[in-house]
């Protein structure tokens, strides 16, 4: 018998520690960088690459002229400690073994793509780049140089593309100065220096005249679309015609963000909000569409009690009386199904608990029912009123009806339709108050595991992209 094709039962232990301790990740690194660089001795190798820092930055500011790339590459490096690298830097400290492959008068635009290509490889390997990051400023300029790169396993995680309009960009080099002693960089209208002597000597350079910026601009326009399409999973253009505060501030939040991964995540998620936010509505949406197991905490306990099991008749009297089943009773019957394989392996969406932050303590001591992902669906009570009125039930089939978002199809149906109990005003003000006396208290225990708060007041689709969105991309914090 082939023992590979035995049926085998992992701990769901493994996965939830490995994915805590991002050793999916790890394995991918250390893999892909074995068969990139091939080291002859990979037990020496893979101990230097595991002291390295793999949470370091790897950036590119690809803009035009005149659209402020180095100034905020200058910004990104003050605040990330992470070393700038320009070509003209990369010129000025080549090893002696590339020497005699360089041309005569060597410079930017000489250079063959490949040994680029390979002079930042060797930067890179120097050790402030590895420990501390690096932000690449006018490199690579070209779709050869791109490719040069990505074939000797350079890829950085985020690329920003500055933009703005030629008349824009012309008109800023245009008022651009340079201090010739200590090559400050001033501009006649937006940064005027404080001191005469020092506006007396600035001076501008050719390169910023009219003339040679439009000449600039069409090289840029040439290049810049196919250096853009070997990065477009993980660039981000950002709009340069704006104060500069304001562009630094939308590129420190999109690099900032840890980039989408392709290991395994197992995703364990809980959707909260009001009666009438719509809460199961998306939570279907995403459990169809992404195949991952809906766990109704309502449904769960109806389940139960139909299929006469022993929690199942526990619970019973409670939802006779229309009372609040135990906490513990609640926990068991979670854990029972969380635990069960298509959990363990597809993930989870729960939804209908928790409601109080007992609870959410009580799901956040085990490992399987610790969630990594919380929504809070936001709704006021007049448009949860509102959506719910319009909400009606066909007593035969029991399917339910919305005026707006899912109208009836026939007139026979129509003339049978009912409002379901629980749509009632008052019970709907009623639900609404219950969550809401909770509300605080969840939304300050979840505050530490980035919970993401949608307004519910949309159309059901964009709140189902939200969510979608948030499942998909990484935390700033690791909560797995």
């Amino acid at each position: 018998m082939d023992n590979t094709t035995r049926p085998s039962t992992i701990s769901p232990e493994f996965s939830l520690y490995a994915e805590k301790n991002n050793l999916f990740e790890l394995f991918q690194r250390c893999t892909s960088s074995l068969l990139i660089d091939r080291p002859d001795d990979p037990l020496t190798y893979l101990i230097d690459l595991l002291n390295k820092d793999f949470d370091a930055p790897k950036i590119i500011i690809l803009g035009p002229p005149a659209s402020g790339r180095h100034t905020i590459a200058k910004m990104l490096q003050k605040k990330l400690n992470a070393v700038v690298i320009e070509p003209s830097e990369v010129l000025q400290s080549i090893p002696p073994k590339f020497k005699d492959r360089l041309p005569p008068n060597a410079n930017s635009s000489n250079i063959c793509a490949s040994l680029w290509a390979e002079l930042y490889e060797h930067r890179f390997k120097d050790f402030d780049c590895f420990r501390q990051g690096w932000i690449l400023v006018d490199f690579p300029a070209t779709r050869e140089q791109t490719l040069a790169l990505q074939s000797r396993g350079i890829f950085p995680k985020h690329v920003v593309c500055l933009e703005a309009p030629d008349t824009v960009l012309i008109e800023r080099a245009i008022g651009k100065r340079i201090d010739p002693e200590t090559q400050d960089v001033y501009h006649i209208t937006w940064n005027v220096p404080n001191s005469q002597i020092i506006q007396e000597r600035l001076v501008q350079l050719e390169e910023n005249s009219e003339k040679q910026m439009i000449l600039r601009l069409k090289e840029y326009r040439r290049n810049i679309d196919g250096v853009k399409d070997c990065f477009k999973s993980i660039l981000r253009a950002i709009n340069a015609d704006q104060p500069l505060n304001d562009i630094f501030a939308q590129v420190y939040s999109y690099i900032s963000r840890k980039p989408r991964s392709v290991v395994p995540r197992t995703p364990r998620v809980i959707i909260l909000g009001p009666t009438g936010s719509g809460r199961k509505t998306v939570a279907i949406k995403i459990s169809h569409k992404y195949d991952i197991p809906l766990i109704s905490i309502p449904t769960l306990i109806k389940q139960q009690i139909a299929n006469q099991t022993s929690i199942g008749n526990t619970m019973k009297p409670y939802v006779a009386r229309q009372s609040l089943v135990p906490d513990s009773l609640l926990m068991q019957l979670i854990r029972e199904r969380l635990n069960q394989n298509d959990c363990t392996t597809k993930g989870w969406i729960l939804i209908g608990f928790p409601r109080t932050r007992e609870q959410a303590e009580s799901l956040a001591r085990t490992s399987t029912t610790a969630p990594n992902r919380i929504f809070f669906l936001d709704i006021p009570l007049d448009v949860a009123l509102e959506r719910l009125s319009q909400r009606s039930l066909d007593p035969i089939t029991g399917r339910r009806y919305h005026s707006h978002d899912h109208p009836v199809s026939s007139n026979e149906i129509k003339q049978r339709l009912i409002q379901h109990p629980t749509d009632n005003n008052e019970i709907v003000r009623k639900r609404y108050e219950e969550y809401m006396i909770y509300h605080d208290e969840l939304q300050e225990f979840y505050s530490q595991q980035d919970a993401i708060h949608i307004p519910a007041d949309q159309d059901a689709y964009t709140v189902f992209e939200a969510i979608e969105s948030g499942i998909l991309n990484p935390l700033s914090k690791d909560e797995y």
